[in-house]
């Protein structure tokens, strides 16, 4: 790859902002998608686990100042107080930002603290300069990174487990994409290009807890013109742990997200996406994916987006809200309220 860092918990070495897309306000409550931001919980608060027994999440308070924090800080993790973890970013220095915003209304508002993450296949800083029309100028860069063998680094496999999911069959974990959803969409896209990645190890699982979460939304300027076609962007969420092995961020039909996958509701000039460079292209709202996970276990997070086919046509993900949680059962995404 063009570029590898490794940034620790307490560092912001080599991350420029990306722009801030406007200034958020920290008492603001809710989003226009009516989904409400994450409230910090008290050092012990209990919530009730799917087992009907208790689960305490441990203290979190935002330490994601736009001007200092790292993109690890930027997402809910590693800040004062909490336990360690690496994290390391492979691609162009130019394919990742930390914002506190993005177009011209409240609903790409930081779901947490002040500022997210954003990973993209071209330069994050043309995130705020709106094309002219639906064939995009800016917005469509080739940044030249991509893995050194063509295939996505370990420990990503697009290959699926079988016709069950490994929460359906347990013994398949490490076999494969737990989930079975990347394999389709990137066989029929070939050659892979502009990858990025954040990678997040020796994140320890807290004792009491059985899940986290974290929020993402997802744009690309290859909408309308290469919809359902092999020419495709993804992203990928993929968790290595105990339960599961494979991407955990996909769609209600059980697709990749991606250009082809569903929960693309602003598109066709939606306000929301004015005053940007995919502003005649198409983006989701803020999700949610929830994973579960072993009490005291330590996990490793993948945050990945590339290019299938060709290099053109910018796609961009923000990543924001990591939080432990007492969930189970298999991994989901849903919208965000």
């Amino acid at each position: 790859m063009s570029a590898s860092a490794t940034i620790s918990s307490g560092g912001n070495e080599g991350i420029g902002t990306g722009g801030t897309g406007g200034t958020t306000d920290a008492g603001t409550t809710t989003t226009s998608d009516d989904g409400p931001k994450l409230d910090v919980l008290d050092a012990g608060e209990e919530a009730d686990g799917s087992d009907g027994g208790g689960c305490t999440i441990p203290e979190h308070t935002p330490c994601d100042e736009l001007s200092t924090a790292t993109p690890g800080e930027s997402m809910g993790l590693g800040c004062p107080g909490e336990l360690p973890l690496t994290l390391i970013f492979s691609g162009s220095p130019d394919a990742v930002g930390v914002r506190s915003g993005f177009g011209p209304t409240t609903a790409f508002d930081p779901r947490e603290g002040e500022s997210f993450v954003v990973l993209s296949t071209g330069p994050v800083s043309e995130l705020d300069t709106p094309n002219m029309g639906p064939t995009p100028v800016l917005c469509s860069g080739n940044l030249g990174a991509a893995p050194d063998d063509g295939n996505l680094p370990p420990p990503l496999v697009p290959m699926n487990v079988g016709v069950q999911d490994c929460a359906e069959a347990p013994a398949l974990v490490g076999t494969g994409d737990c989930s079975n959803t990347i394999q389709g969409q990137y066989e029929e896209g070939g050659a892979l290009g502009d990858y990025s990645e954040l990678r997040l190890e020796q994140i320890q699982v807290p004792d009491g807890v059985t899940s986290f979460s974290y929020d993402f939304a997802f744009f690309s300027t290859e909408y309308p013109e290469f919809f359902q076609s092999p020419y495709n962007d993804m992203y990928v969420g993929w968790l290595e742990s105990m339960q599961w092995t494979g991407n955990i961020s996909f769609d209600e039909e059980g697709n990749p997200i991606s250009l082809n996958a569903g929960f693309l509701d602003y598109k066709n000039g939606a306000v929301e996406l004015n005053n940007t460079c995919v502003n005649f292209n198409a983006g989701t709202k803020w999700l949610t994916s929830t994973a579960a996970v072993t009490p005291g276990e330590v996990i490793t997070l993948v945050f990945a987006i590339f290019d299938l086919n060709d290099s053109k046509l910018d796609s961009f993900v923000f990543l924001d809200a990591f939080r432990w949680g007492c969930e189970g059962g298999a991994p989901s995404t849903m919208p965000v309220g």
